[in-house]
């Protein structure tokens, strides 16, 4: 809702015209991104938490409790 109408047209445009590798290295990118802002926020709440910990926690926000255990023998907090 907060794009125009010409500013959306023309994103599809760049899109349509990307190759799909393009497209994948675009998503890529993304996902990168929303990585590290994930595990930035989890480093501002718990500051003393090794990259092991950061990357568990943020794995534990897809991934539910059982599997988490099950998987890496670790589980976040009750009520985390």
């Amino acid at each position: 809702m907060d794009t125009s109408a010409d500013a959306e047209a023309r994103q599809f445009a760049i899109w349509a015209s990307m190759t799909p590798a393009e497209k994948f290295a675009a998503f890529e990118d993304l996902h990168r991104l929303a990585i590290a802002l994930a595990e930035a926020g989890i480093r501002m709440r718990h500051p003393q938490a090794s990259d092991r910990e950061v990357f568990l926690r943020r794995v534990a926000r897809s991934d539910n409790r059982r599997t988490m255990s099950a998987a890496y023998g670790w589980a976040p907090e009750a009520g985390e």
